[in-house]
Order: C-alpha cells, then structure tokens, then sequence
C-alpha cells in the first residue's frame, strides 16, 4: 500500500500576518501567557509578590519611530519567566502545555500572534530562583528559508528577579487615533476580571488600564423596585453555562449583548457582543433597536471550544441553537422590558455625553496636529485633470474585474463596487453622478488607511451611507438641478441621512 508523508513547510510562519486578528486579540496573547504563568506558580509567585511589594504587572509599549519598519512594540512582565526547557516548550509550534484548561490552549498563541505583528522579534527571560536570563532572536524571513535553528543567548542574573521582555521590530502595520483608543478598551474589557480583583496591572505606554463595572443604579427596576437583573444556570451537552442578564436604563449600540467569559477572560464582547437570535433578532445590517441598546450580561462558557485566536465561541453540532433556547427560557420576560420602558422622550441610540466628549476630543487632538498642517500648507494639488484621469483610469481597472453589488432607485441604478485590491494611496471613493442620467458608478476603497477605523457593523454601514449617498447626492443635484452647489449637495444629502428614521417611523405606524 503507498503512503504518503504530511508535511508543512517553514514559510507557514510567512502566512500568519495574514490571519484574521484584531490588533487587541494579537497582544492578548502576550497577556495570557503572563496571566496564565502567575496562575500555575501562584503560591510561589504570590509569596515573592508580597516580599517585593508588587503585584502582578503586565506592560504594553508602542515605540512610533520615523517610519513603519522603525516601529516597535515591547510587552513586559514580571510574572515567574522562563527557563531554558520552558523556552524550548514555547517554540514548539502546535504543542500545547501541560495544562491547556486554562488561557493557554494551543500552543501557537505567542508565535502567531508576534509574526502577526512584525518580522522581527526577540524575547528575554530569566525565571524566578534561576540564575540565567535567556535571549532568543526570531526572523521570519530567515525561518520561512528553512532555517529553524535558534540561538539562545545566555547571562548571569540575580537569583531572585523573573520576568519576559518581548520586542517586535518591522511591524505590519501602525496603530493611531480610534486604534489605540480601542486597544485600551478592549483590552481592559478582556482583563476585567484580573483587574477588578487586583491580581493584575495592565499598562499602555505606563497608563493604567481601568475597568468600570455595571452598579445596580444603572440597570431598570420594575414596579415591585426589584432590579431587573438575574443570574441563570443550565447544562448544554454536558457542560455547564452560568451567567447575568440585566436591562440597562441607559443604553447604547456600543453596550448591547452578552460577553461570553472562559477562564475569567473574555473572548467576545459588547460592541461586538454575542446576540442570540431568539433575544436580539437576526443581527445582518446591525440592528439598532432598544433591546439591542439596553440587554446586558456576562455568559461563562469554561468548557467549550474556543479559536486559537481566542475571540469567538466555536459551537459543535447544535450547542450554539440549544444555547439559544435556554437564553430565551431564562431571561426572555427581560426582552420585553427593554422594549417597553422608557426613561425619556430622548432616543437611547443617541451617542450620549460621554461618547460625545471622547469622540470631540479625539477629532481635535486631530485637527490641531502638526500632521493637519502640514496637510493643508504644503501639499500641492494637481490640477483637475489629472485627478480626473487618475480616477477615470482607476474606474475603468475595477468595473473590468469585478462585479458590482446592484441597487435599483426607481429608475436610478446604483453599481455599487467595494474593491479590496487597490492600494492604500488610493482615493477612498471613487464616484461618476454625471455621466449618466440613470446610472451612477460608486467604488468604495477596503485598503484605504480610514476602513481601519470603522467600528464594527454599525460603522461600516454609516462609512456607506455616507459614501453612496455622496454620490446620489452629486447625481440628483446635477440633473435635477444642472448645478454641483455644495449647499445644493448637501441640502439633497441631509434628507437622504433622515431616510432611516422615516423607515423606522413608518414600520411604527404601520403596526
């Protein structure tokens, strides 16, 4: 009988940049290791902890240099360290530890996650009651050549420090504004439970990241004055489920569904929360209605499967629906609840006072940088043609190789392109109102420095909107009007931006 032999080659390591990660996913790798180091050595680790007046503390540093390959990312811990034969363990691609229960499953969280990040890096470490610090350095060119052979550098140490210092060099990519605003969220959010309880200190560039729990004020009591709150406890295909549910007196799209916890850590949460559909509803588009606004809670999932990228639930067979059903039975009275109470005649999907002021302040820390400046003073513009033969040909490329998304508007065709090809210096939109009175051609641009700060759903289809309806705009002010005024665009836009509230309005009078 022949055989075949399964192979994997080095260049597998080239691939991981390529793996579906948030950036907040990718340094929680890091975390989880040191959290993961602590839990497994607490007694002893605890115990020096108390000697030297600290706790255990974890430190993200973004280093922005001139240039993207000047960039680098250092995460430091003083949890127990590694020794020679842990090290050996840590680059043993696939092989998972001894106790894969806990944060640490796989065994390729710290490899992917770092060649995600940059081609470069390099890990320190001397463990607890060693007297050894070992330096490794890693290069993913070097190993996708088939070069496997590291070496380990080695220096004396003081028997009683223990740490892991991990620099990534020549990253992929760079993080500004709403990026690091939502890594420190996120971050926070997936640490909760560390923080709260004060086993961990989780710092970005040295700032403290917090974490502020729901109070019995914030959530809805009923007539009785009891909160509208509960916990639940049921058992799917054999394994246990705990968790709360709440209905918020104050919601928002950002606070809405269920953090789903394993091992005290969270693996998916609001705004991205997990939703069932008996509670939620479909979610395709982002729904928006009070239930998504205000039902809250936290679903402890200890026993099931998670990704090796640890950011969702994988479900096997029909756990998922019979997770479902059991939500349903247990909180379903609160779906109600956050239907039918209101607080004020103020609509809760508003941003309220605090989004605002973030948001303000983050747009004018933008306004008034020396990047803003330099943008308006000294860059030149070319002259119109140019631009224009610039887009015309870009145009042309993409309705040659891809299929539009088609949108009929009364006689009006919308070809809706959404290209994932084009290069980053592109325009981010590309549209032609007024070459023809029953056709508009919008190309949206995926590779455009600003889709990096959409959030979620919700911001993707307001980033389109805006895009699509630029383009209606443009084209009913042309040929209705004969004109391309701005006060006329932006008069035309204004009751295309109202459309979705005249959508809402209807389906309530229609009931």
């Amino acid at each position: 009988m022949a055989t075949l032999s399964f192979k994997l080659s080095s260049e597998i390591v080239s691939s991981y940049k390529r793996l579906s990660y948030k950036v907040w996913y990718a340094l929680a790798e890091f975390v989880d290791n040191s959290t993961q180091a602590y839990e497994n050595n607490k007694e002893l680790l605890s115990k020096q902890f108390e000697e030297d007046d600290e706790v255990l503390s974890v430190y993200i540093d973004y280093e922005r240099g001139n240039s993207l390959d000047k960039d680098s990312i250092t995460i430091t811990d003083n949890s127990i360290g590694m020794s020679k034969d842990d090290l050996e363990m840590a680059f043993f691609l696939g092989n998972p530890p001894a106790n894969n229960k806990g944060r640490s499953r796989y065994g390729l969280g710290m490899k992917t996650a770092a060649f995600w990040l940059g081609d470069e890096w390099t890990i320190t470490t001397k463990k607890l009651n060693s007297t050894k610090e070992y330096t490794v350095d890693l290069d993913i060119d070097t190993i996708a050549k088939g070069n496997l052979n590291l070496t380990v550098k080695s220096s004396k140490a003081d028997i009683e420090e223990h740490y892991t210092i991990i620099e990534i060099r020549k990253l992929h990519r760079r993080f500004v504004g709403m990026t690091i605003s939502k890594i420190k969220t996120f971050l926070a959010s997936i640490y909760r439970f560390d923080i709260k309880s004060e086993e961990l200190k989780l710092f970005w560039q040295d700032t403290p990241l917090l974490w502020s729990e729901y109070s019995d004020d914030d959530f809805i009591k009923n007539k009785k004055d009891e909160l509208c709150k509960r916990d639940f406890n049921f058992v799917i295909s054999g394994k246990p489920v705990s968790g709360w549910a709440g209905v918020l007196e104050s919601g928002s799209r950002n606070k809405g569904g269920f953090a789903l916890v394993q091992a005290k850590r969270i693996i998916q949460a609001p705004p991205d929360g997990y939703k069932p559909e008996s509670i939620f509803g479909q979610q395709e588009g982002g729904r928006n209605d009070l239930i998504n606004q205000r039902l809250v809670g936290e679903i402890f999932l200890d026993n099931f499967i998670v990704s090796h990228t640890k950011d969702t639930i994988l479900w096997e067979g029909l756990e998922e629906e019979e997770i479902d059903k059991a939500i349903l039975n247990e909180i379903g009275d609160l779906k109600k609840v956050a239907l039918e109470f209101r607080k004020t005649t103020i609509d809760d999907r508003s941003p309220n006072e605090l989004d605002f002021k973030i948001a303000f302040n983050e747009l004018m820390k933008e306004l008034t940088s020396p990047e803003l400046t330099d943008l308006i003073e000294t860059k030149e513009i070319p002259p119109d043609e140019i631009i224009q033969e610039s887009n015309k040909q870009l145009k042309e490329m993409i309705t040659d190789k891809i299929e539009p998304t088609e949108i009929k508007i009364n006689n009006l065709q919308v070809q809706l392109y959404i290209d994932e090809e084009m290069s980053n210096n592109d325009p981010y939109v590309i549209n032609d109102p007024m070459s023809n009175s029953s056709e508009i051609i919008i190309i949206v641009n995926k590779n455009h420095p600003f889709w990096g700060e959409l959030d979620g759903p919700i911001g993707i289809k307001n980033y389109l909107r805006q895009c699509v309806y630029d383009g209606v705009a443009e084209w009913k002010a042309w040929f209705k009007s004969g004109s391309i005024h701005p006060d006329t665009i932006k008069y035309i836009k204004d009751g295309l931006l109202r459309l979705p509230f005249e959508i809402e309005k209807s389906s309530v009078l229609q009931k």
